[in-house]
């Protein structure tokens, strides 16, 4: 109550109205209330044998009824006289139990279970797509953060300050070209014919092609590539703010650059670093243009899976006990590293 009327009395109650509305507006619209429903699709599923029951009694009824329609036919040869009345009755019951069946066969009743994540459990392919897809989105979260973590600490420490701009602006153009379009200039690059081909072959370090999108190869440089500006930055802001003096202290005092790193420059960064592997991790494991364009037959991602059963397959049901699998996993990975480097939610929300 306290920060509301602080709220009003520094920006007045119209505006305070807006700044309090309009997050609580998109955290429920955009956030929750999509994840809610998603939550409740992946649940329930179409019961198929109540479904088969009523197709049964509908194609039993349907064969009751032709029969019928031959008998009123035999007393009606000329078409003018009535028929049993009995057995007009009983055609329309029929033909009224039939139409109810039906009406009820076009919204099949909704069965609460666990079967669309049983579902995912016992399908052997799909298991070992979604731990490959959680495997090598570690893989590339680990080395985004090899290949970042030097570039970081050169731009924030050693770099001078008209050079770190200069690679700064290196590091960001690329970006401001859409990912799809970066990911078809790797697909040159890695293709059978590509550049990187022919470049090994000219040095004769290979005298065959490498099939570099035959596998996952071509999806892991990709995806480094596409996501690795997300794990410079976070750690860039931190080893900014380390005090120079420490590491010139820590080196007068005999200190190795191994020991410069691990004992201050990296506890220094933890934050930053934390931020970096949960926000690659997450992209990384739910891309679908990078592993569409570079990946091959033999290179499926999980989100491509999610894709299938959303668009291909139409079963919405089963692609959201998927994807809430996948949003599961990478929750677990943001506890694990917030354990890991001993940073809590609310130092990692300041970072982001």
């Amino acid at each position: 109550m306290n920060h509301w009327r602080r709220l009003v009395m520094q920006n007045g109650i119209i505006m305070a109205l807006l700044m309090v509305s309009l997050p609580a507006f998109w955290l429920v619209v955009m956030i929750i209330a999509p994840q809610l429903m998603m939550i409740d699709y992946s649940f329930w599923h179409e019961d198929n044998l109540q479904l088969a029951s009523w197709e049964k009694a509908i194609s039993e009824k349907d064969e009751q009824m032709v029969d019928l329609e031959a008998r009123l036919a035999e007393q009606q040869p000329g078409g003018t006289s009535a028929g049993d009345p009995a057995l007009e009755d009983q055609y329309q019951q029929l033909a009224a139990e039939v139409s109810q069946l039906e009406s009820q066969a076009d919204q099949p009743p909704e069965v609460y279970s666990l079967k669309n994540y049983s579902y995912l459990a016992g399908n052997r392919l799909h298991r070992s797509i979604f731990l490959k897809t959680i495997w090598s989105s570690l893989l590339v979260t680990v080395i985004a953060l090899v290949i970042c973590y030097p570039v970081s600490f050169y731009l924030a420490q050693i770099a001078p300050r008209r050079q770190a701009a200069v690679l700064f602006i290196g590091l960001i153009i690329p970006y401001w070209i859409n990912e799809i379009l970066r990911t078809f200039a790797w697909l040159m690059l890695l293709s059978y014919n590509g550049f990187i081909n022919m470049f090994l072959d000219s040095v004769g370090l290979i005298t065959e092609p490498i099939e570099f999108l035959d596998g996952n190869a071509g999806v892991l440089i990709g995806m480094t590539y596409a996501y690795v500006l997300f794990m410079v930055f976070p750690t860039y802001n931190l080893l900014r703010t380390l005090d120079r003096n420490q590491i010139e202290a820590a080196r007068d005092l005999g200190a190795g650059w191994l020991r410069i790193h691990l004992r201050i420059a990296i506890p220094h960064a933890k934050p930053g670093l934390a931020v970096g592997a949960i926000t690659t991790f997450m992209l990384a494991a739910g891309s679908y243009a990078v592993p569409a364009i570079l990946g091959g037959p033999n290179s499926l991602w999980f989100t491509q899976i999610i894709y299938s059963w959303f668009f291909d397959g139409g079963n919405w049901n089963q692609g959201a006990a998927y994807a809430f699998m996948l949003l599961a996993i990478c929750l677990l990975f943001v506890t694990v590293m917030a354990r890991i480097t001993g940073v809590d939610f609310k130092d990692l929300t300041k970072r982001f």
